[in-house]
């Protein structure tokens, strides 16, 4: 396996992973009712985190892969899933929207104005705009395709941020708040030479 196939398999891996636990964050969201919140809030909020430090491990380990460019059918296999990542993320955040009420009510421990939901939401956006311009480098042929993808993940983000409140008094992510850096790395052992 040469080090351009590794990354293509660690960069493909990392983005069906992110793929499946955005999507198992939706299926919580949705599930989220006035009965269950004061417990089903808290899944919710640690499954957010939880996304954005496996989101920062792997930016962290795409990070020490080598960064030829992939061809143009490995960079379509790449934003293809991408692309099935983004309908998953704006799946999670229609469901936030659908589901505030819910998630501000009184007995939720995201309540009472969500602001907890605005801070996640933010942290996960920017890990998601991170490894987005990472992917930008190994598929230079499929560029615009990546770039509207990332488009409709900021849409769908601004449309739920919109609903819950910025974090930090409005300011919104403070850089190196919770850094993609420390927030967890993944080693993967070099490929066959």
């Amino acid at each position: 396996m040469s080090v351009q196939q590794h990354a293509a398999i660690v960069i493909l891996e990392s983005i069906h992973v992110l793929t499946v636990n955005t999507a198992g964050i939706r299926s919580i969201t949705r599930d989220a009712t006035l009965g269950n919140v004061s417990s089903q809030g808290h899944a919710v909020q640690y499954s957010m985190t939880g996304a954005f430090d496996t989101l920062a491990g792997w930016v962290n380990a795409i990070f020490e892969l080598d960064s030829t460019p992939f061809d143009d059918n490995v960079a379509h296999k790449v934003v293809v899933e991408f692309t099935a990542f983004v309908q998953a993320y704006s799946g999670l955040m229609l469901a936030l929207i659908e589901k505030h009420g819910v998630l501000t009510s009184a007995r939720s421990p995201l309540g009472p104005d969500g602001a907890i939901i605005g801070e996640e939401i933010a942290y996960l956006q920017f890990g998601i705009a991170v490894f987005g311009s990472w992917l930008t480098g190994y598929v230079p042929t499929r560029v615009v395709e990546l770039a509207a993808q990332e488009k409709l993940a900021m849409e769908a983000f601004e449309k739920a941020a919109a609903k819950y409140p910025k974090p930090n008094g409005g300011e919104g992510v403070k850089t190196g708040a919770r850094p993609i850096k420390a927030a967890g790395t993944l080693r993967f052992p070099e490929p066959p030479k």
